[in-house]
């Protein structure tokens, strides 16, 4: 049952983390910025390997105690911080289009 947990709570940080990565980077898909920080070889790709070691260290964020699981606490925290990078863009998008 406890590896049954894990798993779900992995799979749930990764599914959460794919926003975070998106909202973290937002900005940046004009300048190909985002591109550059997950494609580490420089190669033009992201390859599976790139992509995980991403969300692994979106993982190692989200596990404020850095006991290697997420407990609910640090799921909904991390939830909460995706919102509020995305509530922050939109803020910023708005005030472009209104300026």
């Amino acid at each position: 049952m406890k590896k049954l947990f894990l798993m779900a709570a992995v799979l749930g940080g990764v599914a959460m983390t794919s926003g975070a990565v998106l909202a973290d980077n937002h900005g940046d898909h004009k300048k190909g910025k985002m591109m550059e920080r997950v494609d580490t070889d420089g190669d033009g790709m992201i390859s599976k390997a790139e992509f995980m070691a991403k969300h692994e260290s979106k993982f190692m964020e989200m596990d404020a105690n850095g006991d290697g699981s997420l407990s609910k606490d640090e799921m909904k925290d991390a939830r909460q911080d995706r919102k509020d990078k995305m509530m922050k863009y939109k803020d910023k998008m708005k005030d472009k289009m209104e300026n």
